[in-house]
C-alpha cells in the first residue's frame, strides 16, 4: 500500500500507487515515446534510455560543480611553491591641490524614440489640442 487511496464518486476505493506500479511499463499516451515511468522506449516498447540516467545527464550539464576524482587532482609539491616576498608599504603624503575643479556641464537631452501607430496619433492630437487653447 502506498497511502494514496482515493474514493470515486460511486464510493469505490482506488489505490493510485498500486495502479501506477502495475502500469509503469505501459506505453504512455503522448507524442513522446515514453512509458509511464518516463523511460524512453522504441517502437517495440523496449527501454532505450532510463529516466534517471537522462535526469543525471541534464543535471550534470546544468550544474556548475564538477566532480574531479582524487586520483585526477594535481599534486602540489613544495619545490614549486614560491614564497611571497615582503616589500615595505609606503603611504603617499597628502599634497595641496591648486588646480581648479572642472565646471559641471549641462545634462544632454535624452532622445525620445520615434512614435508610430496609435501612440503617434495620440501625441499629435494632444499637441494639436495644446496649440488650439
Amino acid at each position: 500500500m502506498t497511502g494514496r487511496i482515493y474514493r470515486t464518486a460511486r464510493g469505490k476505493q482506488v489505490d493510485m500507487g498500486a495502479l501506477q506500479l502495475k502500469n509503469e511499463n505501459t506505453r504512455a499516451v503522448s507524442n513522446m515515446a515514453v512509458n509511464a515511468r518516463g523511460d524512453l522506449i522504441d517502437s517495440n516498447n523496449k527501454v532505450i534510455d532510463k529516466r534517471n540516467e537522462r535526469a543525471k545527464r541534464q543535471y550534470n550539464l546544468q550544474s556548475n560543480v564538477t566532480h574531479v576524482p582524487p586520483s585526477m587532482r594535481p599534486q602540489a609539491s613544495t619545490a614549486s611553491v614560491a614564497k611571497p616576498t615582503t616589500t615595505p608599504v609606503t603611504t603617499p603624503t597628502p599634497t595641496t591641490d591648486t588646480t581648479v575643479a572642472p565646471v559641471a556641464q549641462a545634462p544632454q537631452p535624452v532622445a525620445q524614440p520615434e512614435l508610430t501607430g496609435l501612440a503617434a496619433a495620440i501625441a499629435r492630437a494632444k499637441q494639436n489640442n495644446d496649440t488650439q487653447q
